[in-house]
């Protein structure tokens, strides 16, 4: 069994289900900033699609959504969360950090200078308690 749960750690490291929903393993820089392009790309997207030409703009430059639509608005917004997390987590891992950091990410001036960080530092070159090194 621990072979196993050893093993999963990384076996999807390749899929995109993986690097955008799971929390184990360890992502390198390469696959931080793929994942983040993916999950603006499916944002953006589904934002359109979604939303499409309901949400207006005032003269003021903010963004007008209707009620109707705010309950899509915040599960657009949590899903794009539970992504940001999951990809953070897993590069968190690959620098030897525990995955709890990520949650940094709820206050956005620092949330936007730890997202930069992230994709800059280098990992791990060993294995560590969160998996073996990813590619590089």
């Amino acid at each position: 069994m621990a072979d196993f749960q050893q093993s999963d750690k990384n076996a999807g490291s390749n899929g995109v289900l993986w690097a955008l929903f799971g929390f184990s393993g360890r992502i390198n820089r390469e696959e931080y900033w793929w994942a983040n392009a993916v999950l603006l790309g499916i944002s953006l997207v589904t934002f359109r699609v979604v939303f499409g030409d309901s949400v207006e703009m005032t003269q003021d430059g903010q963004m007008h959504f209707p009620e109707s639509l705010m309950p899509s608005f915040f599960l657009v917004l949590l899903a794009s969360l539970y992504v940001t997390f999951a990809i953070s987590v897993k590069r968190l891992h690959d620098l030897g950090w525990p995955g709890i950091v990520a949650a940094v990410f709820l206050f956005p001036a620092i949330g936007l200078f730890a997202f930069i960080v992230l994709g800059l530092l280098k990992g791990e070159k060993q294995t560590n308690k969160y998996g073996p090194a990813p590619p590089r």
